[in-house]
This record gives structure tokens, C-alpha cells and sequence, in this order.
């Protein structure tokens, strides 16, 4: 840590985050020390701040920034400045940059590969969901960095699906770190932490407000090269992400939704107004081949429907088990199209059990009435019916229905969440 960081976190706590006053505040003197040191009649000749500003700017001290930052190191958690290596050149050159970010795990080089914040509505349908899981998935596998903020729905299902691909995730938070802010994803996070980062620009004990978290976009607009818009109503808070991102020089996508979806109002309104329509990552990332060579894999056939159905929507805590502690999987040479779709299986995300061990199916099970159209699918209504007991296979499961993989999988994620099904691990389903 810099001998400067704790004039930084002075320069944050006394302007506020989202305070586009640091650069003038650097005009001023040669450095943060200096401009501490003129004191606080140079403050107020500068004519910058407000009185609250110059009020918190006496009021608190570096030496009480240092406090903050001792026990950030002792907490794990890393402060990054301007002046500091790691901190992206891209959110440094916003017009309101943060002065200081607080990360808990290593923050990806997101300057030197292609970064997309998948962003939209904390009321996701399942549709909208296995969407953002699928794309990110397709994004992470690409070599992409999937960027988003942490929250139920979209946002949730983004991370979940780059973590899926054994991708890099950022979560953005609008709160501290070490806040108990929506505490069934707290295992997500801790997950996040060891393949990519959680960040904040607020110390580690901020509570969440409403305030904060459009205050929190920008910096996820800024760390990105492109915004992904995946179902948003009207006054969705990812169309101000959106807007940011415009504002920042960012890309703008978006995913069509049909009419008749609740949350389509702000997407479509998007693509009305210029925003790029994508159906998948690939079309996304040949946006970027020329700026990021090298850096994009592009296999030149695209999976659009990545095994959504085998991290299940809610799970405890205990559940997650970080990328250190994963058990290496033999690898077959050559798969099927199916056995593709289920190979990426992360052991230990399977109802709760220690050391990733996966539940035999149980010998007998409820009787459950036969689904109709009226409650599911025609799809799901077919592989309910093929369901017992007994674990079985996806690539079983396609043999019997004659559906094709993407469908099987959408049809059992629908199952799950309709609670008659269980997946087992490796592929594997029985009745639940």
C-alpha cells in the first residue's frame, strides 16, 4: 500500500463518492499530501467545495483514513488509488473517478482484455435469467471479463455464469465490502473473490442505500468496454448504466424482448435508440477483434445455451466452494454435443454437501400429479414425464424426448424451478 493511500481515502470521505472534483483537486498542488498540508483557508480559496465538503474535509483526518486502511489490511482487503498500479487506466479517465477502490481478490486487468458489463432488472423472468447466465457463460469462455453488480436477477445470474465457464467476474458493490448486504448471496461473492474481484468504493462498513447504487453504476459502465442490457422496464436502474455508458464513450447492447414481456419496455426503448440488438456473445465480441488481438477466443460455433439448469437459483452459503479448493476431474478427449454442454460442472454446487459430494438419488419419491400445458412447457411437460426416481443423463434424456440439448436444458431448468426435479451433478437429474 502506498504511503499516499490514506490521503486518498481522506480526499473520498471528505468529497462524497462520485465527486467529479479529484482532478481539480489535483490542479491545485504537486500531490494529496501538499493540499492536506496547505490547510483549510487554501481549501476554501480554491473556491471548489461546497460547505459540507470543507466541513468533512476538517472533520476527518489521514491519520483517521489510515485507520480504515490497517484494517483493511487485516481484513484481506486491498485499497487501490489513481497512483497505484491495478487501478484501470478506463475508470481513471471518467469524468468522476473513484479515489480509492476497496477489492477483495485480484482485480483483473480489464484495460488489456475485453470487459462487459451484463447489467438489467433485479425482477428477471426465468427466461431473462437463463439468458444472462448463457451469454456470460459464452463471454467468460471467450475470454471476456463479466462485469455486473452483485444484485438478485440479472445481475446474479451474470456472475453465476461466467464462475460456470471458470471465466473472470467483477462484482461492483453500492455498499462495503464487509456490510451484510444480501446475505444469500454472500457465498456468490466469496466465490467471485477467487477467480476475479468484489469491489467498492465505499469503506468496508458502508450500509447499502438507495442513493448509492446509481452512484455504484458508473464505475461499472467504466471498467467496461461494452454495456449488455438483458431485460429492463422502464425505469430500470441498468437504462442509467446504460446511459453512463454512452456518456463514457462505452458500447450499448442489448437483448430484443418480446412485447409481451413485463421487462421489455427499457430494453426495447434502447435498441430504438441506437443500441446494438444481439442474440449472442459472439456477435458481441467481434465488436472488439481489432482493439483486444489475441485476447478473444473465437471458436467459430457458439453453445447458446450454456448448462443454465446446473447452478441452481438459490443455494446456502456453505454451498460454494472457492476455485482453490476444486477437485481436478478427468477430461475426455473427444464429446459429444451433449457431454459439452455438461463438462464445465463445478463440483461442491450441489444441495449443500461437504466437499462437493453429490447425493445418490433417493430409492422411492413422492408421487407427484402428471404435469399439463396449463402449468409448463410442452418441453417440460415431455421430460416430467420421462422422469423418475432413478438419476438419469441429459444425453438419456434427449435420446427419449428427441429434443435437442439447448431445449432439454431449458426444459429441466424449468422443471427445477417449478420443484420436480433435482440435479444431481455431472449431468445427472432425478424426481425431486
Amino acid at each position: 500500500m502506498s504511503c499516499e493511500t490514506a490521503f486518498w481515502v481522506w480526499l473520498q470521505h471528505g468529497l462524497g463518492a462520485g465527486s467529479g472534483k479529484v482532478r481539480r483537486v489535483l490542479s491545485c498542488c504537486t500531490g494529496l499530501r501538499e493540499f492536506w498540508e496547505a490547510g483549510p483557508q487554501f481549501w476554501e480559496l480554491q473556491g471548489l467545495f461546497t460547505a459540507r465538503e470543507l466541513s468533512a474535509l476538517r472533520a476527518f483526518s489521514p491519520r483517521d483514513a489510515q485507520r480504515i486502511a490497517d484494517r483493511c489490511e487485516k481484513s484481506g482487503i486491498r485499497l487501490l488509488t489513481p497512483e497505484e498500479e491495478g487501478y484501470p487506466r478506463s475508470l481513471w479517465e471518467i469524468a468522476n473517478p473513484p479515489c480509492v477502490l476497496y477489492v477483495k481478490g485480484q482485480l483483473p486487468a480489464v484495460d488489456e482484455m475485453p470487459a462487459i458489463a451484463v447489467v438489467g432488472t433485479r425482477d428477471a423472468t426465468i427466461s431473462g435469467k437463463k439468458i444472462a447466465f448463457s451469454l456470460s457463460y459464452q463471454l467468460a469462455r471467450a475470454g471476456a471479463v463479466v462485469i455486473s453488480g452483485g444484485a438478485r436477477g440479472i445481475d446474479t445470474a451474470a456472475h453465476r455464469g461466467a464462475l460456470q465457464a471458470r471465466g473472470k467476474t467483477v462484482c461492483v458493490l453500492g455498499c462495503g465490502l464487509e456490510h451484510p448486504y444480501l446475505m444469500e448471496n454472500a457465498g456468490l461473492r466469496d466465490w467471485i473473490a477467487e477467480s476475479g474481484a468484489v469491489i467498492s468504493e465505499y469503506p468496508p462498513d458502508s450500509p447499502a442505500s438507495r442513493a448509492a447504487f446509481p452512484i455504484r453504476n458508473r464505475i461499472i459502465s467504466g471498467l467496461s468496454c461494452g454495456v449488455l442490457v438483458v431485460e429492463a422496464a422502464a425505469k430500470s436502474g441498468s437504462l442509467i448504466t446504460a446511459d453512463l455508458a454512452l456518456e463514457q464513450g462505452r458500447d450499448v447492447f442489448a437483448v430484443p424482448c418480446g412485447i409481451d414481456n413485463p421487462v421489455s419496455r427499457g430494453v426495447n426503448t434502447l435498441i430504438k435508440n441506437g443500441a446494438v440488438p444481439v442474440g449472442g456473445a459472439a456477435e458481441l465480441l467481434e465488436q472488439y477483434l481489432d482493439r483486444f488481438p489475441g485476447k478473444i477466443r473465437m471458436s467459430g460455433k457458439e453453445n447458446p445455451d450454456a448448462p443454465f439448469a446446473v447452478i441452481p437459483e438459490r443455494r446456502p452459503a456453505q454451498a460454494v466452494q472457492p476455485a482453490a479448493a476444486k477437485r481436478k476431474a478427468p477430461q475426455k478427449q473427444k464429446a459429444t454435443a451433449f457431454s459439452e454442454l455438461i463438462s464445465e460442472d463445478i463440483p461442491g454446487l450441489f444441495s449443500g454437501l461437504p466437499g462437493g459430494a453429490v447425493a445418490a438419488a433417493p430409492s422411492k419419491s413422492q408421487p407427484k400429479q402428471p404435469l399439463t400445458a396449463a402449468d409448463a412447457s410442452e418441453d417440460a411437460v415431455l421430460l416430467d414425464s420421462l422422469l423418475t426416481a432413478e438419476a438419469v443423463h441429459l444425453a438419456v434424456l434427449g435420446r427419449q424426448s428427441g429434443l435437442a440439448p439447448q431445449r432439454v436444458l431449458a426444459a429441466l431448468t424449468e422443471l427445477e424451478l417449478l420443484g420436480r426435479v433435482r440435479p444431481l451433478g455431472g449431468g445427472r437429474y432425478c424426481r425431486s
